[in-house]
């Protein structure tokens, strides 16, 4: 009967123990909702992605999680996208402004012979990541300029295109609805 008793007393400890512990992780919560190009994927999905091929990645927390994907998003929600995610995306963009920038850049990946200038600073770093910011409500226009041109104004070699982008700049921001 001690015996009995013992274990049953073993069995209960560890019982109220393993409780406590779900109990625990259910307070916590499940984690963040991770999304890879729009795409809900788990975390170690995520963990596989070279750093090299990610262009973005946004953190939503509180309530702001909550508005973007309802009550799974408690825990917070992040969001990543691709280089090759947001080449598509603002190429599409861009196309859909000027018939010029689709004869000299007629798909995506067929950009590697121009130089982007936004507001004229030239973009030689996260260019996909500036340009992927670019929508109706901070853009202002498009300027293609050949090569000659490019080299002239901006001591660029090597480029056949300049793909001038004006944008709401700082100063005049607070026209826009979001920010840039």
């Amino acid at each position: 009967m001690k015996y009995f008793l013992f274990f049953l007393f073993s069995i209960l400890a560890i019982s109220v123990k393993a409780q406590n512990s779900k109990k625990l992780i259910k307070e916590q919560g499940n984690g963040p909702v991770f999304f890879i190009d729009s795409i809900n994927v788990s975390k170690s999905e995520l963990m596989k992605y070279p750093s090299e091929q990610i262009s973005s990645v946004s953190v939503y927390k509180d309530s702001n999680a909550v508005k973007l994907i309802g009550e799974e998003g408690k825990d917070g929600v992040v969001y990543v996208e691709t280089k090759k995610f947001v080449k598509n995306r603002y190429w599409k963009y861009f196309s859909s402004k000027s018939e010029k920038y689709v004869a000299i850049v007629p798909n995506p990946q067929s950009d590697t012979a121009t130089q982007y200038i936004v507001n004229g600073e030239l973009l030689k770093t996260n260019v996909d990541g500036i340009l992927s910011q670019i929508n109706d409500s901070v853009f202002k226009e498009i300027i293609i300029i050949d090569k000659n041109e490019l080299k002239r104004k901006y001591a660029i070699e090597g480029k056949n295109f300049g793909i001038i982008i004006n944008t709401l700049k700082p100063f005049d921001l607070h026209q826009s609805k979001t920010n840039f």
